[in-house]
């Protein structure tokens, strides 16, 4: 096992360490773009709240394995290509998840008149269905792009090996870089949106990458030496440290993100419209307040 490096995770003040082996990290992109085609399948069969979640989920996880590979896998047939077509899919679900979490906060927590609820939701729930008309089109098209056998018998050599470490390391850095700078700030302002947003998506792409370099249970069962190693090294250990607490901030960044999707909806909707919907606004303004004092509170804790 080839050792990648130590990585601090943000303001935690603890190193973990993590290990790159190119035969585990090739098996986890081949997975990705397989996952990818079977969450497609489900999607066009049926785009549920759960089934859009698991096509970006997959088309996430496409994303970080794309930008970690090096060129000789890049310029593959047809992979350039799915994995455009993947984050125009992405984005037209993106929008499709936004505008179901607004219609949440509004039916649950908006606290307004059963009027004033549907001259709001009218226009969402219109939106909505041409989106997810537009989704499965795009998703369409890209089920109809075949990628097949990048991560040959031959993928592994020297030079991948190290063009795909030393690429994955750089992208590692840089991501956990932009999150310890930006951490401090975000939490000393609760006005930065954008900034927190940028914290938030910062923390999916490094939890995806560094999902690249773990062991899948797939992967145990078919290599007795993994296990016979992972008894004595415990290579999994570490990176599902830092996986957990990726994962917590995350959802916590998200919960927030979402009050600040309903707050901009409600604002513009407010001033085009000329809505009093004051109430509204302070009441999810609040609700979004105690939510950013609580990941404040988080993160101050990890730091004693």
């Amino acid at each position: 096992m080839i050792q990648i490096a130590s990585i601090h995770i943000c303001i935690r003040l603890e190193y973990y360490y993590i290990q790159y082996n190119p035969e585990v990290y090739i098996n986890n992109c081949a997975r990705n773009f397989d996952r990818v085609y079977i969450k497609l399948a489900k999607y066009l069969h049926d785009p549920t709240k759960e089934n859009t979640h698991q096509m970006r989920t997959s088309l996430r996880r496409l994303e970080a394995t794309y930008r970690s590979s090096p060129r000789e896998i890049l310029k593959k047939k047809n992979v350039k290509a799915f994995v455009h077509r993947g984050k125009k899919l992405f984005r037209i679900n993106s929008r499709i998840r936004d505008i179901d979490i607004i219609l949440e906060k509004l039916t649950n927590e908006g606290k307004m008149g059963a009027l004033e609820l549907e001259l709001i939701e009218s226009p969402l729930k219109h939106e909505r269905q041409d989106k997810l008309k537009e989704a499965k089109i795009a998703a369409f098209r890209l089920e109809k792009i075949i990628v097949s056998n990048i991560y040959g018998p031959n993928t592994i050599n020297t030079k991948f090996k190290y063009k795909s470490r030393k690429r994955i390391l750089k992208i590692i850095r840089k991501l956990k870089t932009n999150m310890d700078s930006q951490i401090p700030a975000v939490i000393s302002d609760k006005s930065k949106v954008s900034e927190l947003h940028q914290v938030r998506k910062d923390t999916k792409k490094l939890r995806y990458v560094i999902e690249l370099l773990l062991i899948s249970k797939e992967y145990e069962e078919k290599d007795n030496r993994v296990r016979q190693t992972d008894v004595v090294n415990p290579i999994n250990k570490d990176i599902r440290r830092i996986l957990a607490y990726l994962e917590k901030l995350q959802d916590i960044l998200g919960d927030i993100h979402d009050y600040d999707i309903t707050l901009e909806y409600l604002k513009k909707k407010q001033k085009a419209d000329k809505l009093i919907i004051t109430n509204t606004i302070t009441n999810i303004q609040n609700i979004r307040n105690t939510k950013f004092d609580q990941f404040v509170d988080y993160i101050r804790s990890l730091t004693l």
